[in-house]
């Protein structure tokens, strides 16, 4: 299952997510939207990060 990231809509990477909210709180955050992802694919999985705006996290 291929990963997507967007932060305001904008397409990003792995570790540029990663440098800005750090590795335990990515990994968290991705074991969370698989999780809810598994029970419905079509809920949007964003989180909050303050002043850097909304991760979406998107499986494909």
């Amino acid at each position: 299952m291929k990963t997507n990231f967007y932060i305001n809509g904008k397409k990003t990477t792995r570790k540029a997510v990663k440098e800005q909210v750090g590795e335990e709180r990515l990994k968290r955050m991705i074991a969370e939207s698989k999780e809810t992802f598994s029970e419905d694919p079509y809920i949007e999985n964003d989180y909050f990060l303050g002043s850097l705006g909304m991760l979406t996290i998107e499986f494909a």
